[in-house]
């Protein structure tokens, strides 16, 4: 009867441990917030004369006009920098 006892005991101390390390391991990762993201690397931004928002280099709609480099976020934008220009 007594090692009965004993090896419930133990069983029951065993499921015990076992949920709190998987309650332990699930809070954890709902303390962190959100998941771990690695940072996105850093590009330049270059303004739209047009409209004047920021634009991604990569994602620009890039003109040379008179030697010069401009960058737009459209090629509306550009269309219509270049008819102020003229005017």
């Amino acid at each position: 009867m007594l090692i009965r006892f004993i090896l419930f005991s133990f069983l029951f101390y065993l499921l015990y441990r076992m949920i709190r390390y998987f309650y332990r391991a699930k809070s954890a990762r709902i303390k962190s917030g959100q998941p771990k993201v690695t940072p996105a690397t850093g590009e330049d931004l270059m303004e739209d004369p047009a409209c004047h928002t920021y634009v991604p280099v990569s994602q620009s709609y890039k003109k040379e006009i008179a030697g010069k480099n401009y960058y737009f976020c459209s090629k509306e934008c550009c269309d219509r920098y270049i008819l102020e220009k003229k005017q």
